[in-house]
């Protein structure tokens, strides 16, 4: 057995392997075959990066630029080039745990790798030797950016393993983790957009997240199995380790981690475990989530917004809930009862608020640290259909955080779960007129079968009750016969069926036996033992008298005693019936009940039957088959939750496909595979090969050749290269969000503002920046980049067209908030078209121009030398 199970891990270990190396270079194959990376030059790869990923790589580019890793720690905690002029404390604004951990594996790797014989990467510059060093081509794993992406692909591979042994462990077979795996490769491009963002943070949380559900749902298989809760420090130090790396990686993570928490507040009462031993992990699993949340606030150098995270209000309701339940259980298979969830949810939201009010009266916090106010307005934004600021509109506008289109659901949905139940329904049905025709054929057997059938019967019946045909004229006799010939009837003189009724008939008859006997014996022993109570009471009473009546010197017997040896000797003892006994006695099976008291292994009181521990090892081997255990629950309740948030945002509709691709398999192994498993097996691989196929293949090449280039080529490269050559290292620089990120990137300018709308200054300085798409005069839009002291202005010239296209438009979201100003021309259109006092456009191309601030003496100083002139 222990070989057995030993070569069941290492197939499955060497199959989940296998599919982490294989995706890794999947995943490799595609951004290479989207952006030919290998031949681009530093300018050209670091411009390929947008938005957020463009500001979190120029950390990790700090980190490389020096010497070693603490100088460029250092150097992050006290960063003033990306909120010019604040300092800011880079480990404690953003989540750059991923950062933080690929520099310092970098810095090893430069360290202890670079060595003639082993050359970590090369370079090679083009024939022109004029051009500066970003225009080198250096490739190898050396290369920063090459080494930080191999860390994204490999972190891809994680997901891949854990999504192998999360499908397994829910379908109870390989070929399960094996169609989660290959369902999630088919879905790629909806499931994860890896190649498509590789410095999202939920490329690096995600795993992480997926990892602790996966150890969530294993323990509780496991307390369930056992009914028993054992290595509790373990488990919630690796919950909490788990929790707290996701925390600082991503700021999704807390609204992933409170819906886990509010679905662990349903009770486990479906399965047959105490509430003491359910309660007591889930106290454990509250636990180890509130001091994850303290450790990322501590690591974060106490950043606020973790007070503010949404999974503290439903820890501290689930700590209060499951307290109650431990102070109140309900026994097991008592029915579902949700009253007590009621309360938890009450005590979670009313925790939450009453949390963020005392902190904001004692001053530790206040309401501008919550990063989550820009999340709690776009759901406003998206619920009533209002606009609740220019920044919610700018975020609610970018492609990531837009409502999901219902058919990319129907595609998970058709393929995963609607094709495997038609193809079920298809075979069953066809079974079944299969069954009915060869029902309604039936055939009269020839009269040779019948008379050669009968005769089988007779010589059996003789033979097994050991009977000669002299005593055929009993009348008992010739009534067992004639049953036996009754039933060879119903079998339709059938010789092989008839066998088979009447060996289940015999084994109904000796289990009906053994269990009467074993009634018996057991009743015996409980009448022994309460003889035994009653005369032990019954001698110390005796004992008592005998003392007080010390002259008489004979004692009369108990009346109680005599009675319970009458009550005893009159029980007839147990007949004895030839029954197979062999190894039953080695088949006992332990059993804990509420009260703690434990029956089986060695119990000479109370003994198991042979039937019962035959039926406590086939429940043991038959647990799995029951959906409804709790972890089954979890998985598919988060899945819903998964859908809920897929569909409001489109950036977390991957976790939907993702948990899809590990639910799918599981739907049907559970409902097939243990009664049926032919049909399992048949359905799931021709669903398997035909997905495959269609929609496999489809997406697949579409990865790799898009129809729909991913960046579009608008012409950044020249402007970013104007940059560094006509600007000044000390510039700052402002502009749309989309780029401003990139600029800081490649020419390490000082920005103004970045993609974090989140943050509530920069909430406002990008209100500020995107003054010069609005209607607003330029006096005013001079004053608020003079505030901001601003020398450079990046404006998109698709944007200044001063025309509203859509909701979308800028002009459209300023005119909605400042509808006085309809009347005015767009301030960019026109700054566009000619020249502006106090603005100077110094550079454009077909997609961006450059505006140069000038103060207002030196404009003034210039009008008054040319007065003159002019009168002349």
């Amino acid at each position: 057995m222990k070989e057995q199970k030993l070569l069941l891990i290492l197939s499955q270990s060497l199959i989940g392997t296998g599919f982490f190396f294989l995706y890794v270079q999947h995943v490799r194959s595609i951004f290479e075959s989207r952006t030919n990376i290998a031949y681009l030059t530093q300018l050209e790869r670091e411009s390929l990066l947008r938005r957020e990923d463009s500001l979190y790589y120029s950390f990790y580019k700090t980190l490389t630029e020096e010497a070693d890793f603490w100088s460029g720690y250092d150097k992050l905690t006290n960063l003033t080039g990306i909120e010019h002029p604040q300092n800011v404390n880079v480990i404690q604004r953003f989540h750059v745990l991923p950062e933080l951990a690929i520099g310092y594996l970098y810095h090893l790797l430069r360290r202890y790798a670079f060595t003639e014989n082993f050359p970590i990467f090369s370079c090679w510059r083009s024939n022109d030797v004029r051009l500066p060093l970003e225009h080198r081509h250096c490739d190898g794993i050396g290369q920063p950016m090459q080494f930080y992406l191999e860390c994204v692909w490999l972190l891809g591979g994680v997901t891949v393993l854990v999504i192998y042994i999360y499908g397994t462990l829910l379908s109870e077979n390989i070929f399960g983790g094996i169609y989660a795996v290959v369902s999630y490769v088919m879905f790629h491009s909806f499931a994860s957009k890896i190649y498509e963002s590789p410095m999202a943070r939920e490329n690096f949380a995600f795993p992480i997240i997926f990892m602790q559900m996966f150890y969530l749902c294993l323990c509780i298989d496991r307390i369930t199995e056992r009914k028993a809760y054992h290595k509790r420090l373990f488990i919630t130090i690796k919950l909490t380790l788990l929790t707290a790396l996701a925390l600082l990686c991503w700021q999704f993570s807390s609204v992933i981690f409170a819906t886990q928490v509010l679905i662990m507040m349903a009770p486990w009462t479906p399965s047959s475990i105490s509430e003491m031993v359910s309660s007591t992990f889930t106290i454990d699993y509250a636990i180890s989530q509130l001091i994850a949340t303290s450790l990322a606030y501590y690591c974060s150098f106490s950043n606020k917004k973790y007070i503010f995270a949404w999974h503290i209000g439903p820890a501290i309701g689930l700590l209060f809930l499951s307290i109650e339940r431990q102070v109140k259980p309900q026994t097991p298979n008592s029915g579902i009862s949700f009253k007590t969830i009621w309360a938890g949810l009450l005590a979670a939201i009313s925790v939450q608020g009453t949390l963020y009010d005392m902190l904001e009266r004692t001053g530790f916090a206040r309401s501008i640290d919550n990063g989550f106010a820009l999340y709690r307005d776009l759901i406003v934004q998206w619920s009533f259909q209002a606009k609740v600021s220019f920044s919610t509109s700018i975020a609610a506008c970018n492609p990531a955080y837009q409502n999901l289109n219902i058919g990319h659901l129907w595609e998970l949905i058709k393929t995963l779960i609607v094709k495997p139940y038609c193809m079920y329904g298809v075979v069953m049905l066809a079974k079944f007129f299969r069954k009915w025709r060869k029902g309604s054929e039936k055939k009269n057997p020839s009269k040779d079968n019948v008379e050669r059938a009968k005769k089988y019967v007779l010589e059996d019946f003789l033979e097994e009750n050991r009977i000669s045909m002299g005593d055929m004229s009993n009348k008992e006799t010739e009534n067992d016969l004639n049953e036996c010939l009754k039933l060879l009837e119903d079998c339709n003189y059938d010789y092989n069926r008839y066998k088979q009724e009447k060996t289940k008939s015999k084994n109904n008859k000796v289990f009906e036996h053994e269990e009467f006997m074993n009634n018996i014996k057991l009743l015996k022993e409980q009448i022994k033992e309460g003889t035994r109570n009653i005369s032990k009471i019954n001698h110390s009473e005796n004992s008592e008298k005998q003392q007080e009546e010390c002259t008489d010197g004979n004692v009369k017997p108990s009346i109680s005693e005599d009675k319970a040896t009458i009550n005893s000797e009159s029980i007839p003892a147990a007949p004895k019936v030839e029954t197979n006994d062999s190894g039953s006695d080695t088949n006992n099976c332990t059993f804990t009940d509420s009260s703690g008291i434990k029956s089986g292994d060695g119990n000479k009181n109370v003994r198991r039957t042979p039937h019962k521990s035959a039926d406590c090892e086939a429940s043991k081997a038959d647990y799995h088959s029951d959906i409804t255990g709790f972890h089954y629950v979890y998985s598919f309740v988060q899945m819903a939750v998964f859908t809920a948030l897929g569909l409001s945002v489109k950036k977390l509709f991957f976790l939907c496909f993702t948990q899809g691709c590990v639910i799918a398999p599981t739907i049907c192994s559970k409902f097939w595979y243990r009664k049926q498993r032919n049909i399992f097996w048949a359905v799931s691989l021709a669903v398997f090969l035909t997905s495959m196929v269609n929609p496999g293949l489809v997406n697949i090449r579409e990865e790799y050749f898009p129809t729909r280039p991913g960046h579009a080529s608008d012409d950044l490269d020249s402007m970013l290269e104007w940059i560094k050559i006509n600007t000044e290292r000390d510039a700052v620089f402002a502009g749309p969000v989309e780029i401003i990120g990139t600029v800081h990137l490649v020419t390490r300018r000082p920005i103004v503002n970045h993609a974090h709308l989140e943050i509530r200054h920069i909430h406002e300085r990008t209100e500020h920046v995107y003054s010069v798409f609005s209607r607003q005069q330029s006096s005013d839009i001079y004053n608020q980049y003079s505030q901001l002291k601003v020398q450079y202005l990046i404006i998109s010239l698709q944007d200044c067209s001063n025309e509203i296209r859509d909701e979308c438009d800028l002009l459209s979201i300023w005119d909605d908030l400042q509808p006085s100003n309809r009347k005015y021309p767009q301030f960019c259109s026109e700054l566009a078209n000619k020249n502006i006092p106090s603005f100077l456009k110094v550079f454009s191309n077909d997609y961006y121009g450059i505006i140069k601030m000038f103060s207002q003496s030196v404009q003034i100083n210039l009008k008054l030398s040319k007065m003159p002139e002019k009168v002349m």
